[in-house]
């Protein structure tokens, strides 16, 4: 999953929406110790999420048909895809319209800016400036995205041609997004489960 489905299923609680876009920047638990256990929350459900979609049938059985190099990249590819058919779909799986739902997560970035690693802080006022959540069906939007994937991979990939997979690939990707979010959703309104320690309930 990405940026705007991490948030989407995050729902509206301000921490979890928080450690849903911080999960990309925080790695391991050491890490974790500094941060409000909001935030903490949001970063282990971040976390599971990308872990469901792993292992979701759909999306290994078509991850594991691509050729190679497709097919070692194609993960990354796949979780800005994604973001891509959420946005084709929001009037069904977005929670208020597009352009309102953008602003509430600029101001909540904007809000609590100073707090945020510096890496993740450049994102957000890149993502503000560029309109990104409003712009994931915007082909020129997902050049950039591939192209910078690409630029900060140190080894040679086919991250930035990421739109010929959605060219050859469309209706199935389609197809397995519309499988695996449904899903994710349901396993997100009954998260924690046993194996996460040492995390509040999350509340509706």
């Amino acid at each position: 999953m990405n940026h705007l489905a991490h948030f989407v299923l995050a729902g509206s609680d301000d921490g979890l929406r928080l450690g849903a876009l911080l999960g990309d920047h925080v790695k391991g638990r050491q890490a974790l110790a500094s941060l409000p256990s909001p935030w903490v929350r949001g970063v282990l459900l971040h976390r599971r999420i990308d872990a469901w979609s792993d292992q979701h049938p759909a999306v290994r059985a078509f991850l594991s048909e691509l050729a190679p190099p497709w097919r070692r990249y194609g993960g990354v590819i796949v979780d800005v895809l994604f973001d891509y058919m959420l946005s084709r779909h929001w009037a069904r799986f977005g929670p208020a319209p597009i352009e309102q739902y953008a602003r509430s997560i600029d101001a909540l970035l904007a809000r609590h800016g100073p707090d945020l690693p510096p890496r993740l802080a450049s994102f957000a006022a890149w993502a503000r400036e560029h309109r990104l959540w409003q712009r994931y069906q915007d082909r020129d939007m997902l050049q950039q995205i591939f192209s910078g994937l690409a630029r900060r991979h140190a080894r040679k990939s086919p991250l930035a041609s990421g739109l010929d997979l959605l060219d050859r690939h469309e209706a199935r990707l389609e197809a397995v997004f519309l499988s695996l979010f449904p899903d994710l959703q349901a396993r997100v309104r009954s998260w924690p489960d046993p194996s996460i320690k040492h995390v509040e309930h999350v509340g509706n």
